[in-house]
């Protein structure tokens, strides 16, 4: 999962604030990292909603749990996975066998040492049907996981088992030349099974029934409150390269809140509005980040209204893209043409982007005749005079603002259009959006490693996250392939998710609106924050106050 590990949730906006009342930020001095104060604040616009491996859904969560736990391997700043708790990995030719070789110094805050066993226990529970895990498509690769996720088969059966207390041995189903960079994500990180037979369901309901082996560890969050703390784990298995002995949390849903406290002085580093990014373009601090993340709307396909696609087309023309990310946006972000962000993926022939060849003619352009044309067929489709839709979305400021103006220039381009807008905390939308408790859906989607799959594998049919239950066989087949008999055939495997892409674009599954960028300003004081140049995710584990 990124500063939005990336699950799919609203627009997340973040900063760092050092701490106490009276702490103002420090002019730059000789002192070492040592001698200086290393806590610093970080804030989040919506609050964290689980720390089971298991039970994550959105980036906020999933980004807690990379700072206080650790996985096989880490994304590093370009976006490729290096070893974490893996010490050694070796890939058979055929790329379906791995052998994994772990550090033996990994332990848990309890200080239970942490296993190949512990991996196998995470990931035989997520797919266990008992668990209701959302992402269980992650590890569609392996060996019967689908079968067990399907409840067709006992999560004994999954093709992992740990051959020695350090090594792990994975079996797929079918290769997959990102798999290590997946390994990476939060939902295949370990557990500690006496833990979690301690707490029972409420594991990862709160900071106090929850364990951790990472950097951190998390204190103060009781499952539902605003704020909480990042500590330094003492039983860190390399405690000694982490500087920060405190970072506080708290979430903070206005833009303007944020930034008057950096004005003030009280923040080390704050994520603009696009107004104020608007208004700081000649700063020298201002720093613009690809965010890996996809905003879109989603359809509940189950409902008659937004089943039709002439609506969705509709809307889709209807959307001036261009204008909402230089008038509203104002941070960097570009039009999304297609369901993927960019620098995901060249074409191994031309080095064309990803999203440049998955581009579909009239299908997210900004075409207001032809909208009001589809919008004119939708309405006798539906045997209607007019049409009244409710858009859900989160309740922060900045998603609320692209609401407001998609419901203004969506009434204005479609006569006999109402939109209301749902505006709800992010835990709330999320529940209603997986019930099925929707009509429109404004989200986005954060990507967790550098491939059109991350996306794309999110509309297909069988997939848990494909909320607005979007079906194709000519898309399910274009994915079968790329993820089947040319997952190690590059140009090959390329064309099966352009296929996927412009299928999806045709048949107006989700309507793309932005390829995210986020502006931050940054304090020089707080220093060694590492960027993933893919998404923008920031690791805190080299970070200092100088």
């Amino acid at each position: 999962m990124s500063i939005f590990n990336r699950k799919t949730t609203t627009i997340a906006i973040c900063g760092i604030v050092l701490i106490g009342g009276a702490f103002a930020i420090k002019a730059h001095s000789a002192e070492t990292p040592k001698a200086a104060a290393q806590r610093i604040n970080l804030y989040q616009s919506s609050p964290i909603t689980s720390l089971d491996t298991a039970r994550i859904t959105d980036s906020v969560s999933s980004g807690q749990l990379e700072q206080a736990g650790e996985g096989l391997y880490r994304l590093n700043a370009d976006s490729q996975a290096v070893n974490a708790l893996a010490k050694k990995t070796t890939v058979s030719p055929d790329g379906k066998h791995y052998t994994i070789d772990l550090k033996t110094t990994g332990k848990w805050s309890n200080g239970d040492p942490v296993t190949a066993q512990n991996f196998v226990y995470s990931w035989r529970r997520t797919l266990d049907p008992k668990s209701k895990s959302e992402f269980t498509y992650q590890f569609a690769n392996i060996q019967n996981a689908n079968a067990i996720a399907a409840g067709k088969l006992a999560p004994s059966k999954l093709g992992v088992q740990a051959t020695g207390k350090y090594q792990l041995k994975i079996t797929l189903a079918k290769p997959a030349s990102y798999f290590k960079q997946m390994l990476a994500s939060t939902t295949y990180y370990p557990l500690d099974p006496k833990a979690v037979h301690k707490y029972g369901r409420k594991y990862g309901t709160s900071a106090d029934t929850t364990v951790y082996n990472g950097p951190y560890t998390v204190s103060g969050w009781n499952g539902t409150n605003d704020t909480w703390t990042l500590k330094k784990n003492p039983t860190y298995r390399d405690k000694h390269a982490i500087k920060l002995t405190a970072i506080n949390y708290q979430v903070i849903k206005s833009p303007s809140t944020s930034y008057n406290l950096y004005q003030s002085h009280k923040l080390a580093q704050v994520t603009l509005s696009g107004e104020q990014a608007h208004q700081n373009q000649t700063n020298k601090a201002l720093k613009t980040l690809a965010s890996g993340r996809i905003g879109f709307i989603q359809y509940n396909q189950k409902n008659p209204l937004t089943a039709n696609r002439e609506l969705r087309t509709a809307l889709s023309l209807a959307v001036n893209r261009q204008q909402l990310v230089t008038k509203v946006l104002q941070n960097g972000s570009r039009p999304a043409a297609t369901f993927a962000v960019r620098n995901m993926a060249k074409n191994p022939k031309t080095g064309a982007d990803f999203t440049q060849d998955a581009t579909v003619a009239n299908t997210a352009s900004y075409q207001p005749a032809k909208a009001k044309a589809h919008f004119q067929t939708a309405l006798k489709q539906l045997h209607r005079s007019q049409i009244k839709l409710t858009l859900t979305c989160g309740d922060d400021d900045a998603t609320q603002q692209i609401a407001e103006y998609l419901q203004t220039t969506l009434m204005k381009q479609l006569p006999n259009l109402t939109i209301s807008i749902k505006a709800v905390p992010f835990p709330s939308m999320l529940s209603a959006v997986s019930k099925g408790n929707f009509e429109a859906n404004l989200t986005s989607w954060s990507m967790d490693f550098a491939d059109p799959i991350n996306s794309l594998e999110i509309l297909e049919s069988t997939n848990n996250s494909n909320m607005g239950h979007y079906r194709s066989t000519t898309y399910d087949n274009a994915l079968k392939a790329a993820e089947g008999a040319d997952a190690l055939k590059p140009a090959q495997r390329y064309q099966d998710l352009v296929k996927a892409a412009k299928t999806a674009m045709t048949d107006q599954a989700v309507t793309p609106l932005y390829d995210a960028r986020t502006s931050i300003l940054a304090d020089p004081n707080v220093k060694g924050v590492v960027y993933n140049k893919f998404n923008g995710q920031a690791d805190y584990r080299t970070a200092y106050v100088d």
